[in-house]
């Protein structure tokens, strides 16, 4: 069995959360091979034959792209690992600025710039938008969890090397969660710096903007038990992926409404920064931008202009 690992554009942690398996690994390239993975060894290409390639991060240049066909023709298997292959993940906020706006600020606009404000030549082109790897290529598998979560892992990639097939929770992180809900009167909006909440009920109840019932789970709730609302890095839950008519964003003002008795229109006046709090990990997906009741199209325009 030879696995590859490609790293397009991420940052890296995906891969970091294979090596978190720890002695694990032993037991894995007992009957695994890694022949490529940018990260952890000096593998200039990916080699024909692979069997189950890994792909991690999002679409965002001509690189990424030409890397990602490369790996579809060589390998059997490709699977989508981590948010930002899913779903485009955080690249994809980089949507909400044009393209000379985002190689300005980063070669001209930081105290680590060149002082001539010179863009290297070598840098490869970026594409339109950013795109989740399913956008550009067939994928046999996905991961979600930025970074998906070790124990999980434990589960899935001994299977996948196995050919087995496993019976996994497909619950949202509120399912996962030990919280209760607990009385909700005067409801408002909080942003996270304000106050320190409860840490026995919702809390989405207690006004923090928590998207736990609209991500998909297998983190073990592990931001809402620390005391940090869910900010949705597993990406959507499956009955808004599903659903045509279910986006994150109006799935959320109900489910607000639904809690405080707050006409839904009410509630949409309280939410703030909606590209960063409700889509920070989907943006880049054109399967999240195409429902049609989806926020992602026009706050592409607003913000980019």
């Amino acid at each position: 069995m030879k696995i590859a690992i490609e790293e397009l554009a991420g940052c890296s942690g995906c891969t970091i959360a294979v090596l978190d398996l720890h002695e694990m690994i032993l037991d894995l390239v007992e009957k695994a091979d890694i022949v490529y993975s940018p990260v952890i060894m000096d593998v200039k290409e990916p080699p024909e034959g692979i069997d189950i390639a890994f792909v991690t991060g999002a679409i965002r240049n001509t690189e990424n792209q030409e890397r990602l066909n490369l790996l579809r023709k060589r390998a059997k298997k490709i699977v989508a690992f981590g948010t930002c292959a899913c779903y485009g993940g955080v690249s994809g906020l980089s949507m909400l600025s044009s393209n000379a706006e985002l190689f300005d600020y980063v070669y001209r606009g930081v105290e680590t710039a060149h002082p001539d404000g010179t863009v290297p030549k070598d840098v490869p082109p970026f594409l339109y938008r950013a795109f989740a790897v399913g956008d550009m290529t067939k994928i046999d598998y996905y991961i979600t969890g930025c970074p998906p979560k070790e124990a999980l892992l434990k589960q899935i990639i001994p299977a996948l090397i196995a050919g087995d097939t496993l019976e996994l929770s497909r619950k949202s992180v509120c399912a996962e969660c030990d919280r209760t809900m607990g009385p909700v009167e005067n409801w408002s909006m909080k942003r996270r710096y304000e106050g320190i909440p409860d840490r026995e009920h919702c809390l989405l109840g207690q006004g923090y903007l928590c998207l736990g019932s609209v991500t998909f789970g297998r983190c073990a709730a592990a931001c809402p038990k620390n005391n940090v609302p869910c900010h949705g890095c597993n990406g959507p839950s499956l009955d808004i992926l599903r659903e045509p008519c279910r986006d994150i964003y109006n799935m959320m003002v109900r489910r607000i409404s639904d809690l405080t008795d707050k006409p839904q229109k009410e509630v949409e006046k309280e939410l703030y920064d909606v590209a960063h709090t409700m889509y920070a990990f989907t943006i880049g997906s054109l399967i999240m931008e195409d429902k049609e009741n989806s926020k992602i199209r026009d706050l592409i325009k607003e913000r980019s202009g």
